[in-house]
């Protein structure tokens, strides 16, 4: 499967705009507005992915004969970097048009990207 970027930020924007003792979990996902367009095996894929990255700390996944079953409810230190560096939708959408010739491309070269955009912005030097 392939990864969808918009799906990782959509998902990092949510989970980062959750209430305390609140979680998004597989049979919830569809409640929040900028999840509601995803499949369930994309956000189950997107979610793996993210906590292998190190953005989400999975609170439970248990893998079950219909799917994944998971619970998240906070970032790490370092998704909150990354979407720092992509919250814009600006710089998401230069972001997104820099890289697009490559086909898709590690998150790595993503922050970097932003965050070199976000420098430039600020007329500071890379």
């Amino acid at each position: 499967m392939k990864l969808d970027y918009n799906c990782v930020r959509n998902i990092l924007l949510t989970v980062e705009s959750l209430e305390y003792g609140e979680t998004l979990c597989n049979k919830n996902f569809l409640s929040f507005e900028l999840l509601k367009d995803y499949s369930k095996e994309q956000m189950e894929y997107t979610v793996l992915r993210l906590s292998e990255s190190g953005y989400i700390p999975i609170t439970s996944a248990t893998e079950m004969i219909g799917g994944l079953i998971y619970s998240i409810d906070a970032l790490t230190r370092e998704g909150h970097q990354y979407l720092d560096c992509i919250r814009n939708q600006n710089v998401w959408d230069e972001v997104l048009k820099k890289v697009s010739g490559f086909g898709n491309v590690p998150f790595r070269i993503l922050t970097e990207t932003a965050f070199t955009l976000i420098r430039l912005k600020f007329g500071l030097s890379n």
